[in-house]
């Protein structure tokens, strides 16, 4: 009988490796050691400046539903709030809070004229898209998260700071500045078999070979932590990437310096539900995000508020 796993992510958050065999995909190329697999240890005690992790949250607060004027095809909107921020980690270790931004929208779509909602101290911005489609708002929602997240690691790299962002590096706009993707949850499997199934081989504080993520970033595995003989040979493992713009060797030696740094804040399964993957200050910081983005029952009823009060008003 093959051997059974207990996936280590809380079940309400699925799983972290959810690759499943594909036909002819695309592999990536590797570009270091001699296009031979290795794998290298972490770097330790040679920090380069202060360390920030960014990361951001979001938050559907209501539907809204109208109908356009003469046909009556139906148009919908999302009420919601995204907030973005950072944890700067100072070269004496200490954590801290720093610049954080909330902003509530109402995302219109079909093209439908935007139309704001305020009630007492709660207001949504209005903004409007042109796809019609049912999920479309939501998605503006995240895309509008992403791009708050690119804003904000792009001004800590560019005073300084190592920046570790939350996620993939999609929305960051330009690639020469010091920001490296973090990277919890696999879909596909980016090396060659032979290759991608030795990365769960990694020891804690170990990186693979580099390899080339389409045209403008170098990639890695890291292994944070080791989750026990009954985990998931891919829990603990997380993907790094940073922009090719800085070169070869200079990316090796970032990669060496967040695989010899990252594990020491690995989260802890008794906090959150996502160790070790999610780290303590992401976990921190989209806490510390969803208490200022404020209660959410009572924001939908300041979005029904304000939605009684335009029925109100004359046209």
């Amino acid at each position: 009988m093959a051997r059974v796993y207990v996936e280590d992510w809380g079940a309400a958050y699925g799983s972290p490796y959810l690759v499943t065999p594909e036909l002819d995909s695309e592999v990536a190329e590797l570009v270091e050691d001699g296009l031979e697999f290795h794998s290298h240890p972490g770097v330790k005690g040679q920090g380069r400046g202060a360390l920030a992790f960014v990361d951001g949250v979001r938050r559907a607060e209501a539907w809204l539903f109208t109908e356009a004027a003469g046909s009556g095809e139906p148009i919908r909107a999302v009420a919601g709030t995204h907030a973005c921020g950072s944890v700067i980690i100072g070269g004496d270790g200490k954590a801290e809070f720093g610049e954080m931004n909330v902003q509530r929208v109402v995302i219109w779509g079909s093209g439908h004229e935007s139309t704001a909602l305020r009630h007492g101290q709660w207001a949504w911005t209005a903004h409007s898209i042109a796809d019609p489609a049912p999920d479309a708002p939501l998605a503006e929602l995240q895309n509008r998260m992403r791009q708050a997240e690119g804003v904000f690691a792009e001004r800590l790299a560019s005073e300084g700071h190592v920046v570790v962002v939350d996620g993939p590096l999609n929305y960051i706009r330009s690639r020469d500045i010091p920001v490296a993707g973090y990277v919890k949850t696999h879909y596909r499997a980016l090396l060659p078999p032979e290759f991608h199934k030795r990365v769960p081989q990694l020891e804690p504080g170990f990186r693979t070979s580099l390899f080339r993520l389409g045209e403008d970033r170098f990639s890695c595995y890291l292994r944070l932590a080791n989750t026990g003989p009954d985990g998931n040979p891919w829990s603990g493992i997380v993907r790094l990437e940073l922009p090719q713009s800085a070169g070869l060797r200079e990316c090796a030696d970032t990669a060496n310096w967040l695989a010899g740094d990252l594990p020491r804040f690995a989260g802890v399964p008794h906090r959150d539900p996502r160790a070790p993957q999610n780290l303590q200050p992401i976990g921190a910081l989209e806490t510390h995000l969803r208490h200022l983005m404020g209660h959410p029952g009572l924001a939908t009823r300041a979005v029904r508020a304000a939605v009684a009060t335009l029925a109100s008003e004359p046209e």
